[in-house]
């Protein structure tokens, strides 16, 4: 792997890149049912961001301004209690 020194290129790649990385982070939210936040800034400066629930929810949790949500506040995981609790 070497840089990719075309200025253009290098942007375009980013874009790809940060898509595909955005992508692979929702997945990754579906799946497991976690908080998941990334900042990337481009050579510009210009910042780029994705989180879940959102990034500003991120970034309070790991400053430790806000408590992490309860095991049972996913959709799925109510869903599932309430039928185990009509069983």
């Amino acid at each position: 792997m070497k840089k990719i020194e075309n200025k253009d290129d290098r942007m375009i790649t980013l874009s790809k890149c940060r898509s595909g990385i955005y992508k692979k982070a929702s997945e990754l939210v579906t799946l497991t049912s976690t908080e998941i936040g990334i900042v990337v800034s481009s050579l510009s400066g210009k910042p780029y961001s994705f989180g879940h629930p959102s990034i500003e929810a991120v970034v309070n949790r790991i400053l430790g301004l806000t408590q992490p949500p309860n095991d049972n506040s996913h959709p799925l995981a109510k869903a599932q209690c309430q039928l185990l609790s009509v069983q």
